[in-house]
């Protein structure tokens, strides 16, 4: 059911409620809390995919609050990131009788531990609060049409993605390509979930479409993470070459697997955005 008045409403709404829940969150992921941290750094994701999105003339913040921001989001993903590593790499399919995986998983958790450690609950709850102040809705009176246009172009530059993207066979060129298609996916995915409130028929489809070809990116890219770190445990005490290269080959066959995936999501355009403009 639609609520907001307008687009600009619907945003707003959108905004506050994920910065709410930000600061909710803080004090759980400032003491290690793995689902706050994982929640925190996802709301505040949102938000400031909305305003990238939307930009300036829609919101009030200054870039001295936006690097504010992008710090809580990176010291949380100091923390959470090798935590997914250790994760992929405790349970099958990776082979879990590999002589060095105690030592792997030990520097993963010293990684996770030293982020944890860099967190300062204090300092972290001031810069969440004043990104927090800084993200909120400048324009209330933002024209839909306005909105439209600039949903209207994020779709057009993940469309272009998608197709340059099938030019691509193998090698870090194509993953650094993916690697902007999925930035911009995320993007489309947060700016049409802001206005469910508002139109939820016309950006519904859009937001369903963009988080699925998203989510299909994302585990691509955990595999691709995972791998690259393996090649570089190689340099750690206890770790052999014999069993890094083991655990890539089973690594390999999931990337593979991954990658069939996306192939089979990428292979339609998400719906092009229709959305009320009066």
């Amino acid at each position: 059911m639609d609520t907001a008045t307008s687009a600009a409403a619907a945003i707003g709404g959108y905004v506050d409620h994920y910065l709410d829940k930000l600061l909710e969150l803080i004090p759980a992921a400032a003491s290690g809390d793995v689902e706050a941290i994982h929640d925190a750094r996802a709301a505040l994701r949102r938000v400031l995919s909305v305003h990238r999105g939307y930009g300036k003339s829609l919101f009030k913040a200054k870039g001295s609050r936006l690097k504010e921001a992008r710090a809580v989001v990176r010291h949380l993903g100091a923390v959470r990131d090798p935590q997914v590593a250790l994760g992929r790499l405790s349970q099958p399919p990776l082979p879990q009788d590999v002589a060095s995986l105690p030592a792997l998983r030990r520097a993963l958790e010293d990684r996770a531990d030293e982020g944890l450690a860099r967190l300062h609950p204090k300092k972290l709850r001031r810069r969440a609060e004043g990104a927090a102040g800084a993200l909120r809705l400048r324009d209330a009176d933002f024209p839909n049409r306005a909105v439209e246009e600039l949903l209207r172009q994020q779709w057009e530059l993940c469309e272009r993605l998608r197709l340059e993207a099938q030019a691509y066979s193998a090698g870090a060129a194509r993953w650094t390509h993916l690697h902007a298609e999925r930035k911009a996916l995320k993007r489309l995915r947060y700016m049409a979930e802001s206005l469910q409130a508002w139109a939820s028929d016309g950006s519904g489809r859009v937001a369903a479409g963009a988080e699925q070809r998203q989510e299909a990116l994302g585990a691509l890219n955990d595999c691709w993470q995972l791998e690259l770190w393996l090649v570089g445990a190689l340099r750690l005490k206890g770790v052999s070459q014999v069993d890094v290269v083991r655990l890539l080959g089973a690594e390999d066959g999931i990337l593979s697997a991954c990658d069939g995936d996306y192939r089979a999501v990428a292979a339609e355009p998400i719906r092009r955005p229709k959305l009320p403009t009066a």
